[in-house]
C-alpha cells in the first residue's frame, strides 16, 4: 500500500471509529402524538413505527394509565438485517404543571406486549425505566434490554405509561446504525475507490 493510500485509510478508519464512539445527538422526531395522532393503547396491536438511519424520536403523552379511560401507549419497530440499535435515550419526561413527571417505559423483544400491565405479570417485559429527571438525557438501552448493548435484527415493542394524574410528555430517541461489519465494508469500498482513481 502506498503512502498516500495509507494516509487515506488512516483518515477514513478514524472517521469510522469516531462514528462508532460518538454520543447520540438530538435527532429527527419520526412520530409525535401531538401531530400524528394517538399511539395505540392495545398491547396486542401496537402502532408500527418505521425507523430510519440515525436518531429516531418518538414523542408521546400519557396520563392516568391505571384508570378507566386512562392513556397507555404501545408502539413497535423492526430492526432489519445489517442494522442495529446502539442507544435508546430518554430525551424528555416533562409536565406542563403539577409535580409528577416520572413515567414508565418498558421494552419487549416481540411485535406485541404479552405482559399484563394491570396484573403486572406475564412474559414479555425484558426491562423498564422510571423516567424521573435523573435519567432524562441518558442512554437507557442496557437497562431496558437486560444488559444488552445493542439490539439486532428483529421486532421490538415499547410500553409507555404514567399512572399519575399529570399529563406527561415522554420522548424516546432510538439510534439506528449499520452493523459493525457494514462499516468495515464501507472502508474497503473507500480504499477501492482511491485505488481506481489513481
Amino acid at each position: 500500500m502506498e503512502r498516500e493510500e495509507m494516509e487515506t485509510f488512516k483518515r477514513f478508519g478514524g472517521l469510522v471509529v469516531l462514528g462508532l464512539g460518538c454520543s447520540v445527538a438530538s435527532g429527527n422526531v419520526i412520530y409525535d402524538e401531538m401531530v400524528d395522532g394517538d399511539l395505540s393503547g392495545d398491547r396486542f396491536n401496537p402502532t408500527s413505527v418505521g425507523l430510519q438511519s440515525g436518531v429516531n424520536g418518538v414523542r408521546m403523552q400519557v396520563v392516568s394509565s391505571d384508570q378507566p379511560g386512562g392513556d397507555r401507549d404501545y408502539f413497535t419497530f423492526s430492526v432489519g438485517a445489517g442494522q442495529f440499535v446502539d442507544a435508546i435515550v430518554i430525551a424528555e419526561s416533562s409536565i406542563a404543571s403539577g409535580f409528577d413527571s416520572a413515567g414508565f417505559v418498558g421494552l419487549a423483544f416481540d411485535s406485541v406486549f404479552d405482559f399484563d400491565p394491570d396484573m403486572f405479570t406475564g412474559p414479555g417485559l425484558v426491562g423498564f425505566v422510571i423516567t424521573d429527571p435523573g435519567v432524562v438525557g441518558t442512554d437507557q438501552l442496557g437497562t431496558l434490554s437486560a444488559g444488552q448493548m445493542m439490539l439486532g435484527e428483529g421486532d421490538y415493542t415499547f410500553w409507555v405509561q404514567q399512572t399519575g394524574q399529570d399529563l406527561t410528555t415522554i420522548q424516546l430517541d432510538i439510534n439506528l446504525v449499520p452493523a459493525p461489519g457494514s462499516f468495515a465494508m464501507l472502508g474497503i469500498a473507500g480504499l477501492v475507490g482511491v485505488r481506481r482513481r489513481r
